[in-house]
């Protein structure tokens, strides 16, 4: 479970302990790393940057190593950063910073690709045949005004999900996207409240999603063994 100290994959990462998983919850942010762990005692956090390549593989080799076999992998670290592309605010025209967009791609993006290509390889390697990429997208792939670097990521997993659905079907490894709406989390915490009542009252159900209902949408995915290839929306009917 990538970014699995706090928000959703903290949740995911709760909800398949109860169920029984062993989980191994990785992440950057040591704060986040540190409350997580006084909290959560069953699940093994990790710091990782799943940007960094060499991070990613001495954490997939350790985890290999001591699981005895990988069977899913959660991509769900990403960095959200609101920027317009260009904008006028003062008189002051802004345009969107290079490194902002260059960390989220690297985070989001790179981050999913380097973690689904060193989990891949160890469940090929592995004596059980098969297992389960879950990619986290977004309601916000498709597009979102103030989000050109998150959106272009969101929608670059989207592709890779069908791209890499068919690849690896060949060795058993079923590849599956989860575009979640709004659920309230660390992330959508930094989104100003005025925005955000006018995003939950255009939600045709009238509400954000829960973490439970999250965690119980990825539960389904990983019990259906017919589910392969597709991005499952959880938006609530909520469209840009």
């Amino acid at each position: 479970m990538t970014g699995g100290a706090s928000g959703l994959g903290l949740a995911f990462s709760r909800h398949l302990t109860g169920l029984g998983a062993r989980v191994w919850a990785l992440d950057r942010d040591p704060k986040a790393l540190a409350a997580a762990a006084l909290e959560s005692k069953k699940i093994a956090f990790l710091a990782c940057d799943v940007g960094d390549e060499l991070q990613v593989v001495e954490n997939v080799t350790r985890i290999e190593r001591e699981s005895g076999g990988i069977t899913v992998l959660v991509n769900n670290a990403a960095v959200l950063m609101d920027q317009a592309l260009v904008s006028k605010v003062g008189g002051k025209v802004r345009t969107h910073s290079l490194s902002d967009w260059n960390e989220t791609l690297q985070s989001n993006l790179t981050g999913t690709f380097l973690m689904t290509r060193e989990v891949a390889a160890a469940m090929i390697r592995g004596k059980r045949r098969g297992g389960l990429i879950v990619n986290i997208s977004s309601i916000s792939r498709s597009g979102n005004p103030g989000q050109t670097a998150y959106s272009a990521t969101k929608g670059g997993i989207d592709a890779v999900t069908v791209t890499w659905s068919q690849e690896l079907a060949v060795y058993g490894i079923r590849v599956v996207g989860v575009a979640p709406g709004f659920v309230e989390t660390p992330m959508t915490s930094r989104i100003p409240p005025m925005f955000l009542e006018g995003l939950r009252a255009r939600t045709p159900v009238g509400r954000f999603g829960t973490l439970d209902e999250f965690a119980r949408t990825l539960q389904y995915v990983i019990e259906t063994d017919y589910l392969n290839g597709k991005v499952l929306e959880l938006d609530g009917g909520l469209r840009f």
